[in-house]
């Protein structure tokens, strides 16, 4: 439980601060760390360090915060095998969104939250290209 907690605060801490945040899922649990340096506090949030050029980039989502829905965008520069996850904070799946193989360029998916019982919180969308895994935290009010 005192993990939970501070597992909490820290993504709390981190979005009333505005910092970016990346979150690896290894399959039973949330490892995350936060990049802290002067030009990521000023960042508009879209270009994730650690982010591999050669796979993915710009995975977003928009509107966020959320109220019904919200579409989910990236680009993959080359075909891959590509998985899209929802996660609470606990580290809990709540969802699988896409799984399957998706061709080179801009992909959208376009969420419904009330098909995922999803209610007014902060979550982590996971997308995993092949074998990289990149987050993104979404709002929903």
């Amino acid at each position: 439980m005192q993990k939970l907690y501070k597992l909490t605060l820290i993504f709390v801490v981190l979005f009333v601060m505005n910092v970016p945040v990346q979150a690896h899922w290894d399959g039973n649990s949330l490892l995350n760390s936060a990049k802290s340096s002067k030009s990521n506090l000023i960042s508009s949030g879209r270009d994730w360090a650690g982010l591999n050029g050669k796979q993915a980039t710009n995975f977003f989502n928009y509107p966020n915060p959320a109220v019904t829905e919200t579409t989910i965008a990236y680009t993959l520069t080359a075909k891959a095998n590509v998985t899209l996850k929802v996660i609470d904070l606990t580290g809990k799946q709540l969802a699988v969104l896409v799984k399957q193989e998706q061709a080179a360029g801009k992909q959208e998916y376009y969420w419904v939250l009330a098909k995922n019982n999803i209610t007014s919180g902060m979550y982590i969308l996971l997308l995993q290209v092949d074998n990289k895994t990149y987050s993104r935290k979404i709002i929903v009010q």
